[in-house]
């Protein structure tokens, strides 16, 4: 996916991960632990199958400008809205968003939405090949959860409703295809 940064920064590119081509070691979101995944455990949680990544960079700049993981994960049905519960299945699955990171001096010009956009993209491939009932994530608590809260529910990402992780959103897959759908 290309996308249009404002007129002073180049093209933006999001790819799937290649460790040869993205340089993640001045990567920095604000956020230690996400830098950290990305700078030192993405390679190796990829390799296992554990996550695919997708990388945001700016013209031909090889420096990661954002980025985002999807795996796979289930839910409990009691968590979610009804019609999973009225399915009668013992866990739901879903797509799990495990990180959505941009780079600080990056923050605030669109970059994270069209990273999101791009993932639900891949959802909702993956959903038609496989099935899965939503997109989840968890909004990362420190003192910009709030900003991430909102931007979240901004997107269509609504509160799950596990007592468990009080701060795990999620987004029908039902929705996003309606969107989709009006979008092309």
């Amino acid at each position: 996916m290309q996308a249009d940064l404002p007129a002073d920064r180049p093209t933006l590119t999001i790819a799937k991960f290649d460790k040869s081509l993205h340089d993640r070691s001045a990567f920095s979101c604000g956020f230690a632990p996400i830098d950290h995944f990305l700078k030192s455990s993405l390679s190796d949680q990829v390799k296992a199958g554990m996550v695919a990544a997708w990388i945001a960079t700016a013209g031909d700049e090889p420096a990661v400008s954002g980025f985002y993981t999807l795996g796979a994960l289930t839910v409990r049905p009691d968590a979610g809205p009804r019609q999973w519960q009225r399915a009668r299945a013992p866990d739901v699955p879903v797509i799990y968003i495990r990180a959505v990171a941009v780079r600080q001096d990056m923050q605030g010009k669109g970059l994270g939405t069209a990273l999101v956009i791009d993932a639900m993209r891949h959802c909702m491939t993956i959903a038609e090949q496989m099935c899965a009932a939503a997109t989840v994530l968890d909004v990362l608590r420190d003192d910009h959860f709030d900003r991430r809260w909102q931007f979240y529910q901004e997107l269509g990402f609504r509160p799950l409703g596990d007592p468990m992780n009080p701060t795990r959103v999620f987004i029908p897959t039902t929705d996003v295809r309606a969107t989709f759908a009006t979008m092309d």
